[in-house]
């Protein structure tokens, strides 16, 4: 099944808003309507939001501060209700606010903004939206690798990665990359590198070219 996932938020989150759409259009059957990203300049803007709020169905508004004093995105809200479009509200760790107004009878998902790929997993892991029966064991290799504090360590977690490799959501492997890119220890760790050498090299038509050229 494909989805059409509407996120709303204010002018004041754009980044976060932009990050989380990316991290779920790492998912082949997911699309997400950002309004900075997707409305052409020059379109009418009330026009187009409607369009997407009638293709999507899912409603996610990131819940900040912010939003709560949008007037835009209440009306948002209230259209998605209106149309009985599913609302998944987006509590992010930094900025905690709970669900209010026309939505607050939902329960939000908390997303940790330093591991939004993780969260945004597990939130479509509940959602029934992607299914990985291995998913446990893999976000506990993920979290062993991305706490390798030695050369050593880095070698055996990215072996371990190896296991698993075939189960790996296109997410899990830009994650993983990121993490190589991020830890000290497995930058420089010759056996972990080569090793992540000949799995990015498996994975060239997922990963991004800027994160190839950093760690290759």
């Amino acid at each position: 099944m494909k989805y059409k996932i509407f996120i709303s938020y204010s002018k004041f989150d754009k980044e976060i808003a932009g990050s989380i759409k990316r991290c779920f259009e790492e998912y082949k059957d997911i699309n997400c309507f950002l309004a900075h990203d997707d409305i052409d300049p020059g379109s009418e803007w009330g026009k187009k939001i409607i369009e997407n709020l009638n293709l999507s169905n899912l409603f996610m508004p990131v819940q900040t501060k912010h939003l709560e004093e949008s007037y835009w995105c209440q009306q948002e809200a209230g259209y998605a209700l209106a149309k009985e479009i599913k609302i998944i509200p987006l509590m992010l760790d930094s900025d905690f606010n709970a669900p209010i107004g026309f939505y607050a009878k939902f329960q939000g998902y908390k997303l940790k903004v330093n591991e939004l790929r993780g969260s945004i997993k597990n939130l479509l892991i509940k959602e029934k939206i992607i299914h990985q029966d291995n998913s446990d064991k893999i976000e506990k290799l993920i979290y062993i690798f991305s706490n390798s504090n030695s050369w050593y360590e880095a070698s055996r977690a990215s072996q371990s990665l190896l296991e698993v490799e075939d189960e790996l959501t296109d997410a899990d492997i830009i994650r993983i990359v990121d993490v190589a890119i991020g830890n000290y220890e497995i930058r420089n760790s010759f056996d972990a590198r080569k090793i992540l050498r000949n799995f990015i090299n498996r994975h060239l038509n997922i990963i991004p070219a800027n994160k190839i050229k950093i760690f290759i």
